[in-house]
């Protein structure tokens, strides 16, 4: 009887095992951190503050004499920075007890008014250069003064 031959698996699995240890090893370029390479952003970096912006105006928006003081706007007198889901209580000398900034944005300022058995909104185009947009809203006007990005600068007066 004649010998059975060597069974060539054994020496094949060693071989693709070697080529795929091989193929896995790189040479990093000089000059980066491979332990950063994959790194992400903290969460910190990453995320943009939440909640009203109380900074400084935008570099197209003037000051505004009320700053990010929501609560100036009570008596529907002020000049305040504003941004989507920006609101405030107002006193309901004009049958408006909260006003909403719904919207922010190129298209302008989009906002609403709530009060006992009243709802009113509408949207302001942003300012073309000539007279600023206005909006009556139950007695007093809403008054769309510049828009820079995700921040406007309003007024309103009785």
């Amino acid at each position: 009887m004649t010998s059975p031959l060597p069974h060539p698996l054994p020496a094949l699995t060693a071989a693709l095992a070697a080529a795929a240890l091989l193929a896995g090893c790189s040479a990093e370029p000089s000059g980066q951190d491979p332990a950063g390479a994959g790194a992400t952003p903290s969460a910190d970096a990453a995320e943009p503050s939440a909640g009203p912006s109380a900074g400084p105006a935008g570099p197209d928006l003037p000051e505004a004499a009320d700053g990010t003081d929501l609560e100036a706007c009570a008596d529907a007198e002020c000049e305040v920075l504003v941004e989507a889901g920006d609101e405030f209580a107002m006193d309901g000398t004009h049958g408006v007890a909260r006003f909403v900034v719904d919207a922010v944005d190129g298209e302008g300022l989009g906002m609403s008014g709530f009060g006992p058995g009243i709802e009113l909104s509408g949207r302001l185009p942003p300012p073309d250069g000539g007279r600023p947009p206005t909006f009556v809203m139950n007695g007093f006007t809403v008054t769309l003064v510049a828009v820079d990005g995700s921040t406007a600068l309003m007024t309103l007066s009785p």
